[in-house]
């Protein structure tokens, strides 16, 4: 039997057994959430009938009071009315018919804040309330509702009371004063007094400022806390008249909640009963339930355990080859590595499903033409792997190499190939194996290195270039200064033969000079990144560098061509652009080996710019360079590849820019575009350029 045979009866033994446990723990967890929801909807309907009753009842607590307070007003509305800024003697409030138990202090204020009647006992001395907050709130508002205070003490018993106070108006509607009454906060709360709470039950009359004016838990009064921004608050602005389950703002405990909003009073109620005593009876059950799932769960474990077991024995060989080969997969996915055939008669390839996954392929596009293959690796690439066929067929052993592929969504994979041929019984070639590794992450860390190098180098040749530049000042400024007394010592003499050594010491001079301004020009370029630009003859910038470039070369071949834009003016650091040119033509000199010949020609260009191209008959540039400007790029023995790199530099400094317009056998063009210089164009920033400043 194999591991199709065997499959099927392992599948059905995990089925059937996984059926059971589901079953079971279904039929558990939906009994457990059924009782559960059934007790919380229990909960909560006991809660809103409780907190329908507290409403009530706090609401006739509220209208005795205000039915006090109204009545109050009105009977001494007369001493309001009449009352004066002077002190006044206090009347004592003795009325039985207005007053009840719940009433504990009546006092009268007028408009000044003096107290002018109260019920209190003993008898007041006279009391100012002008700045207390009540007294202020009912001068500051028109309403003359019944305002429900926050718990404070009285001033004639020291007991804590919550304040119950009204504005009291005059008949033009100004104001003539305040009728308070006071009542205790577990009068608010006494509706359940010969009720039996939970510890963990809790009533609450909370006003819509977050002060607390009565709470009751178990039997435990409380009273003036402030629970502003708390979860209570917010649920009670998202639903007035609502339920949720949530922990309590004060100690924490989770509750079933719900409240109800006494708008007249800007108060509302809420109850709360804990969730873990309201769930604690269905916890029991369902700890039974669990246990018994449980049970079952592992009687039906144990069975398929021996049944599978007993399956599994008669095919340990199989899962033991199965269990290597998983090992195998895991190992070429962790090497990003998989493994390819190549038929010859066929031309195409049968790929492994990692090897697909990695050229974004499906595995069930595992056979790739070698057409397709080309597409991914290029002419290039495809040239490599016929390579490799061929030196397989030849040596008959292992043959290692290297190419890049576009990977279809664009990225380039780097790939190491091993390969091996394989011979049919005739030993004849009739493909070859292998193995196919990505290995972008190394080509990446070998670029990165080469990178960080090429960097070090640059840092070593910029210190020495800045101490060259620092060093060779002097020097030069002694030369130029012995030639202008040679030039002086022998303009003395009355001797004609003397005019041209003048002539070529003032040419020295003018080089050294030029010299200078090459490190001066490159030093203020890496301090401040700007190059000094001024308006020159385009014809003069040409025709001095070759000539400068012909002092050293008596043999060089470079000529101005004739295509040239001679009354042209540019926009150039005329230093620099000399540095550039003579830079190209020694590069264009040194491309031909033998016979050189070297022109120079311009033209006009979009966007205002004229083209300086240097053309020569030379072997061009290498294949393998891909971008002769970077720094440390040379194909020349004995240079260090900063030339084109300085040069680009350079010119674009001065805004304009340096390219390759054609490089074969037979020749190089490179070109470098500057900027013209308009007519008329204004030019008072810039620096002019002439003769004259070079020294005496």
């Amino acid at each position: 039997m194999n591991r199709s045979t065997r499959a099927p009866h392992i599948q059905a033994i995990v089925v059937a057994s996984l059926s059971i446990v589901v079953l079971v723990w279904i039929f558990v967890i939906s009994q457990v959430r059924y009782e559960r929801q059934e007790a919380a909807d229990a909960a909560i309907r006991t809660n809103t009938q409780r907190v329908m009753a507290f409403e009530q009842y706090v609401v006739r607590t509220l209208n005795e009071a205000d039915i006090a307070t109204s009545y109050i007003a009105d009977h001494y509305a007369s001493i309001l009315q009449n009352a004066a800024a002077s002190p006044i003697a206090i009347q004592q409030i003795d009325e039985t018919a207005f007053r009840s138990g719940a009433l504990r202090e009546i006092n009268v204020i007028n408009r000044y804040g003096d107290l002018v009647a109260t019920s209190a006992r003993p008898y007041p001395e006279a009391i100012n309330l002008f700045n207390t907050d009540p007294f202020r709130w009912h001068l500051s508002q028109p309403s003359t509702a019944l305002k429900v205070n926050a718990p404070a003490r009285s001033r004639f018993s020291a007991e804590w009371l919550l304040l119950l106070s009204r504005r009291v108006n005059l008949a033009d509607g100004s104001f003539a004063g305040t009728v308070s009454v006071q009542i205790r906060p577990r009068e608010l709360t006494d509706f359940l007094q010969h009720a039996t709470l939970d510890k963990t039950d809790l009533v609450s009359v909370i006003g819509l400022d977050g002060i607390t004016r009565a709470r009751r838990e178990g039997n435990v009064l409380s009273f003036g806390q402030n629970l502003r921004g708390k979860l209570v608050m917010r649920m009670q602005e998202e639903a007035p008249y609502g339920s949720y389950v949530g922990p309590s703002s004060l100690d924490g405990l989770v509750r079933y909640f719900s409240h109800r909003r006494l708008r007249q009073y800007n108060l509302f109620v809420t109850s709360g009963v804990s969730e873990a005593g309201t769930l604690a009876p269905v916890q029991a059950r369902a700890n039974g339930y669990f246990a018994g799932g449980a049970i079952i769960t592992l009687a039906t474990i144990l069975a398929a355990w021996l049944m599978i077991t007993i399956t599994k024995r008669r095919f340990a060989h199989e899962a033991e080859i199965l269990i290597a080969n998983q090992r195998l997969q895991e190992a070429q996915q962790l090497a990003k590595l998989g493994d390819w055939s190549f038929d010859i008669k066929r031309k195409e390839f049968r790929w492994s499903a990692d090897l697909c996954a990695m050229y974004e392929r499906r595995a069930n596009e595992n056979i790739v033409s070698l057409k397709e293959f080309g597409k991914l690796v290029g002419q290039h690439g495809v040239q490599i792997f016929k390579t490799a066929l061929t030196q397989s067929s030849a040596s008959g052993g292992r043959y290692e190499f290297e190419l890049a592929a576009r990977l279809p969504s664009g990225a380039i994979s780097h790939r190491r190939i091993v390969s091996v041929p394989h011979y049919d019984a005739a030993q004849q070639l009739i493909g070859i194996h292998g193995t196919d590794q990505d290995v972008t992450r190394r080509k990446l860390l070998e670029s990165l290195q080469q990178q960080v190098g090429q960097l070090s180098k640059l840092d070593s040749i910029n210190a020495i270039a800045a101490t060259l530049a620092h060093e060779l000042n002097q020097p030069l400024t002694a030369a130029s200064n012995y030639l202008s007394g040679s030039v002086r010592m022998i303009s003395g003499q009355d001797d004609k033969k003397n005019d041209a050594v003048i002539a070529a010491l003032l040419e020295v001079r003018e080089q050294i000079y030029n010299a200078g301004e090459i490190i001066r020009r490159v030093r203020n370029m890496v301090d401040s990144g700007q190059s000094r630009s001024v308006p020159i003859s385009i014809s003069e910038v040409i025709t001095s560098a070759i000539i400068q470039f012909k002092g050293a070369n008596p043999e060089c071949k470079a000529k101005f061509g004739p295509n040239e834009i001679e009354t042209a003016v540019v926009m150039v650091d005329p230093v620099q652009i000399q540095q550039i040119l003579v830079n190209l033509i020694r590069n264009a000199q040194d491309a031909c080996r033998s016979d050189p010949h070297i022109k120079i020609t311009t033209k006009r260009s979009k966007n205002a710019f004229i083209d300086i191209c240097v053309i020569d008959n030379g072997s061009g540039i290498a294949r393998d360079i891909t971008d002769p400007f970077s720094s440390f790029t040379t194909s020349k023995g004995d240079g260090i590849g900063l030339g084109l790199a300085i040069s680009r530099t350079l010119i674009e400094s001065m805004g304009g820019k340096i390219w390759i317009e054609k490089t074969d056998s037979k020749g190089t063009i490179i070109c470098v575009s500057v900027r013209e210089f308009a007519a008329g164009e204004n030019d008072s920033n810039t620096e002019q350029f002439s003769a004259e400043d070079t020294p005496a």
